[in-house]
């Protein structure tokens, strides 16, 4: 059996100085290559009351929860209870949207596809108590269509909100306890919690702001804990990780923990697609499927690459941890995969075919404004204030450039190397930007 311990040891010695220079506060990260663990911690907890981030401190993994719920509603669907392609009202006969014919056609596989079509990312707070899903469910009926069901691709919060809620109508439990049920017990994934109580009797991490500052509120509300509300450490997550790679308790069938991993929705510039819940990746020869998690201040990613039965990830506590997690992705890549990703790269363009894109595009959490300055394209960038976070006063200024048709590069500031993609109606006119996996309507 190899011992990739040098490797490793190379990697965490890369994220350690990384960690310094882009004032990380603390991070937690491993991998599992071919049954074997590797893992380390390097930090602190908080800046405001240090203690040593270790391989056993717990984290926020935010987003990468939704791949859990998804697999929970396939142990669901092998003992018979649920139907992907059935009506969500067949589970939940009260469920509404805004629009009426989406509220009777929608399924449970839109939800998981992120093609549900609606707006994604109201975070309600509808209490701790055990109907907080059911009601941030029902106040979904506001919630208003930004495309059609089933045509493109927009990253969907509050869909997984309903996907859990299934799970509760379904089991007779409350989300969280299907989970345990479900998912965390058979794994063996013993410091796995949705409940600042829960965490709160162990070594955990609170998020920070540029600069250093804790950011409060700490968990995010209840009502939608299946999109994105397990904290766990390193060592869970990677166990997490082994199952889907195949190594683990036969919790599904091969054959749909396959259907999980296979494209379901349409290709996106910066990924091949996306599964049920996984994003999809790849590279010569290679898939990569990936789940990123963002909260207060935390960052997350996991990423699997069945081929090399190679499972990696990393959790943070600062707002640079997204950089840092780039980093040590490549670095595994690169290292036991011999992948080397490319940069995305500018496309001279005219100023003629730029503007083109000229326009405001409104979001929910952000609206922005492409305009044209000295014969270049810059990007005004506006929260809205709709993530409990974001100071909705706050602008930012980039310079953008096309890297491929129909598709935007930001050049600098701190969406620096994002990509997004402009779509277009049957005429041939843009009606969306696609910014952060979210559509933005043209207005």
């Amino acid at each position: 059996m190899s011992d990739y311990r040098g490797q490793f040891e190379k990697i965490r010695e890369q994220v350690e100085a990384w960690r310094e220079e882009l004032g990380v506060p603390g991070a937690s990260f491993g991998l599992t290559v071919s049954g074997q663990s590797y893992t380390a911690g390097a930090g602190v907890t908080s800046v405001e009351n240090p203690l040593p981030v270790t391989d056993e401190t717990l984290f926020q993994i935010g987003s990468i929860t939704k791949t859990v719920t998804a697999t929970a509603m396939m142990r669901l669907v092998e003992r018979g209870k649920l139907d992907l392609h059935a009506p969500v009202r067949d589970y939940l006969p009260g469920f509404r949207v805004l629009d009426d014919d989406v509220s009777r056609r929608v399924t449970a596989w839109h939800l998981l596809t992120h093609l549900a079509g609606w707006t994604g990312d109201v975070f309600s707070d509808t209490g701790i108590g055990d109907d907080a899903a059911e009601k941030y469910v029902a106040g979904m009926a506001s919630f208003a269509q930004l495309a059609p069901l089933g045509l493109h691709f927009s990253y969907n919060n509050a869909g997984f909100c309903v996907a859990g809620r299934i799970i509760e109508a379904l089991t007779g439990a409350t989300y969280e306890a299907a989970i345990q049920e479900l998912v965390f017990e058979p794994l063996g994934m013993a410091r796995s919690f949705f409940f600042p109580h829960q965490v709160m009797l162990h070594r955990f991490a609170v998020g920070h702001e540029e600069g250093g500052r804790v950011l409060s509120p700490w968990a995010i509300p209840r009502g939608m804990n299946a999109a994105g509300g397990i904290s766990c450490h390193i060592h869970d997550l990677l166990r997490y990780g082994a199952y889907h790679l195949g190594d683990g308790p036969p919790l599904l069938r091969r054959e749909n923990l396959a259907e999980m991993q296979k494209c379901q929705a349409p290709s996106l510039p910066h990924m091949a697609g996306c599964g049920l819940a996984w994003m999809i990746s790849g590279s010569d020869g290679e898939t990569r499927l990936w789940h990123t998690g963002g909260t207060n201040g935390q960052e997350s990613v996991l990423t699997i690459v069945p081929q090399q039965q190679l499972a990696f990830g990393m959790m943070t506590n600062g707002d640079k941890g997204a950089d840092l997690h780039e980093r040590f992705n490549k670095a595994v890549l690169s290292e036991f995969c011999g992948i080397e990703l490319p940069e995305p790269r500018a496309i001279a363009s005219s100023p003629e075919a730029l503007t083109q894109f000229v326009g405001v595009y409104r979001g929910i959490m952000r609206e922005i404004e492409l305009r044209m300055e000295n014969d270049a394209l810059v990007a005004l960038i506006r929260a809205t204030g709709a993530w409990p976070a974001d100071d909705a006063t706050s602008e930012q200024s980039a310079a953008a450039a096309r890297c491929g048709d129909d598709q935007l590069l930001i050049l600098d500031g701190i969406h620096k190397d994002s990509r997004a993609d402009f779509i277009r109606d049957d005429r041939g006119e843009i009606r969306y930007l696609r910014f952060g996996s979210r559509l933005h309507l043209r207005g």
